[in-house]
């Protein structure tokens, strides 16, 4: 009973701070973007391996690339912290209704990504704060809850692997309203 009531309480009290973000909508795809933001929930070292090889390969087009984990437990395992790539928060650096209190979660939510990518197939409160109040100008997200803040949402059946979304994701993102990738498919 008391989880619901802080899930309640963290649900109004971020729609109340959603209301006073503004954000310029546009839609991009990987040849428009130049910075891309990703957050994902890291549970173990594969997880965090695919999401590695997505960033290198983000990189490769180029892009510059923010990677932001979350990790539910309180303390963060070393093999995550001491990766220079992707910034972890943890289940300490939130307050009693999950909000994330963290100077690495702010700077994340306030540059301006042209596209933000929600990697995390079930819900995380701390997430969803992340994604709703992103400056982000195009949201990509692959799971569907009431009031998600996703511009753009990848349907994904139930039960597929981290790879296949992050797949499905890239392939989405390349073929987005790209006049090049309409060419060559003729």
């Amino acid at each position: 009973m008391f989880n619901n009531l802080k899930y309640k309480k963290s649900l109004k009290a971020l729609a109340k701070q959603a209301k006073t973000i503004s954000r310029q909508r546009k839609i991009y795809n990987l040849t428009t973007a130049r910075n891309v933001g990703i957050v994902y929930n890291v549970t173990d070292s594969k997880t965090f391996d695919t999401v590695l090889q997505f960033i290198a390969k983000l990189e490769k087009i180029p892009l510059n690339v923010d990677a932001l984990a979350y990790y539910s437990e309180k303390e963060i395992p070393q093999i995550y912290v001491l990766n220079e790539k992707i910034d972890v928060f943890s289940k300490n650096e939130t307050n009693w209704y999950y909000k994330p209190q963290s100077p690495v979660v702010d700077s994340f939510i306030t540059k301006e990504h042209d596209i933000l990518i929600d990697l995390t197939r079930e819900e995380s409160v701390p997430l969803r704060w992340i994604s709703t109040l992103s400056r982000a100008k195009f949201k990509v997200g692959v799971l569907n809850y009431f009031n998600n803040p996703f511009d753009l949402i990848i349907s994904i059946d139930e039960g597929q692997s981290l790879d296949y979304i992050v797949e499905q994701t890239y392939n989405t993102l390349e073929s987005l309203n790209n006049r090049f990738s309409q060419e060559q498919e003729k």
